[in-house]
């Protein structure tokens, strides 16, 4: 349909010959275009080259051993983007040790900031037990996996969550 725009100007051209070019331009233009999407899309792929590479010893790997800590905390549902997956939120921490209780916090505040009043409104209760999980684990960090704080009266899977993934616990004080 696109190539009968792009033929639009031809009907400047008084009739009957303005029409048939418009007419003609447009199909060529349509079905050019069609054509050649589908050739490109029939095309393989570039591959990218697949010789076998030297791997590092044990003692060259500088972080073979590295553990890796990723904490994220975000606001979901469809007030945030149209679907019940949309979320909104501060980008996840990953470090080497473990997440403490003042950066998770300070994940919530960002996230929150992030939020219109709307959202953030109807979503205080949650966020009170939210942060309330981040600081009642125990001091050498026990959150692992994910927790959701659901909005319950509300449709649109509005919730808090607070994600806590990598090689052990986080919320450490």
């Amino acid at each position: 349909m696109g190539g009968y725009a792009a033929a639009a100007p031809t009907l400047l051209i008084p009739p009957p010959w303005g029409e048939a070019a418009w007419l003609v331009g447009g199909t060529v233009l349509t079905v050019g275009g069609a054509l050649g999407i589908t050739y490109l899309m029939s095309k393989p792929r570039a591959t990218t080259n697949t010789d076998a590479k030297a791997v590092p010893k044990a003692t060259e790997c500088q972080d073979c051993n590295k553990k890796r800590y990723t904490v994220r905390v975000h606001a979901q549902g469809v007030d945030c983007g149209g679907t019940s997956a949309s979320t909104i939120g501060a980008p996840a921490i990953t470090q080497p040790t473990p997440v403490t209780v003042g950066q998770g916090l300070g994940l919530s505040a960002t996230t929150q900031a992030m939020l219109g009043k709307r959202q953030l409104a109807v979503r205080v209760d949650v966020i009170a037990k939210a942060e309330n999980y981040i600081q009642t684990g125990p001091a050498s960090g026990g959150r692992m996996g994910q927790k959701s704080f659901p909005v319950f009266g509300v449709a649109g899977g509005i919730r808090y969550d607070v994600d806590c993934f990598g090689d052990g616990p986080s919320f450490v004080s």
